[in-house]
């Protein structure tokens, strides 16, 4: 197995405004679902071009399959609860380039998780 990989992921919705509190609550319903089921969830102060100071971002700390397995599991029911729902994950590859894949609630499917699920399952050596 490898030594894990991060994964940063950015919830979103075309139903609320992003400070709206009802959205805030919903994003944090993944957050806690994540936690509860992997351990692995922890934020992060990332700078924002033009903005001062950081924007907090959400990563996940993948090391193994199991755990890979159990993230896709959290995003799937996550975004099937509203089909408004979007999910940014981001990684890095192998060869150091950046890669992202978004899904949304009304496009799930198992070609809609492939990409991370190859991304970085090989990374964890899997």
């Amino acid at each position: 197995m490898g030594s894990g990989v991060e994964v940063t992921i950015t919830p979103g919705t075309v139903k609320f405004d992003p400070d709206d509190q009802r959205w805030l609550d919903q994003a944090s319903t993944l957050y806690d679902a994540l936690r509860e089921e992997t351990g692995v969830v922890f934020r992060r102060g990332v700078p924002e071009p033009g903005v001062k100071g950081t924007m907090d971002t959400v990563a996940l700390a993948l090391g193994s399959s199991g755990v890979l397995t159990a993230v896709v599991a959290c995003f799937r029911a996550w975004l099937a609860r509203d089909k408004t729902r979007t999910l940014t994950v981001a990684w890095t590859d192998d060869s150091g380039n950046g890669r992202a894949v978004t899904v949304t609630g009304d496009n799930l499917d198992q070609v809609s998780f492939q990409a991370l699920a190859e991304g970085v399952g090989k990374r964890l050596g899997g």
